[in-house]
């Protein structure tokens, strides 16, 4: 069979995509994933019993913001990505954003604050594990955000595989800010992004080997 014979067959019964059906993949993966990592944080660490007194802290709401608008342009990061030759150039100065205010937060806090202040401020009561109970609770969210991936077109696979670990990362964190009582930007600053991290890297590993087509 020649070859403009066999491209022919292979797209004589072509279909345009529904509107909308990365964004809905995407989304759906999302959460899916999110679902089972908020069902895993109640049974395994609770939710804090003091919630409702501290949704009256600025500093809980800081927390939230954080990773939530962290969540928001690595999902919309995400969506790009997904298609072929997808760049997330222009959404990496939004990703900064959040980053640069909670650090700008910490560090001058971090000034104001004396030794001893200073080290509880940075380390808190949960720093040894905070890191990687945002990891075990992102990983629904990025298994999640891979098969979603696995049924589009992405080119870019350590990229996309990136791009999900954080966004599974950013997601995971704020279900884990649920149960977290620590609200000192130094710690949020630190360890919230180490989890975060920790997870976008597990993310770039895997895109490189699930994602192939």
């Amino acid at each position: 069979m020649k070859t403009d014979e066999l491209i022919d067959r292979l797209s004589a019964n072509l279909e345009p995509a529904p509107p909308w059906w990365v964004t809905r993949r995407v989304l759906i993966g999302l959460s899916c994933g999110a679902f089972f990592s908020a069902l895993l944080m109640v049974v395994w660490l609770g939710v804090r019993p003091d919630l409702m007194d501290a949704m009256t802290g600025t500093m809980f709401w800081m927390k939230f913001a954080y990773t939530l608008a962290c969540s928001a342009v690595l999902a919309a990061a995400l969506i790009r990505v997904a298609r072929p030759g997808g760049s997330v150039r222009t959404l990496a100065w939004a990703l900064a954003a959040p980053f640069g205010l909670v650090g700008l937060m910490a560090v001058v806090r971090l000034a104001g604050a004396d030794a001893a202040t200073r080290q509880a401020m940075l380390m808190g009561d949960s720093a040894d594990v905070c890191p990687w109970r945002i990891v075990i609770l992102s990983l629904p969210i990025l298994a999640g955000a891979l098969w979603a991936l696995r049924g589009l077109a992405p080119t870019r696979l350590v990229l996309s595989g990136l791009v999900a670990g954080g966004c599974a990362g950013a997601m995971g964190a704020w279900i884990y800010a649920f149960h977290c009582n620590e609200s000192a930007a130094a710690f949020i600053a630190i360890w919230y992004t180490a989890g975060m991290a920790a997870v976008a890297v597990l993310g770039a590993l895997a895109g490189r080997r699930l994602l192939r087509w």
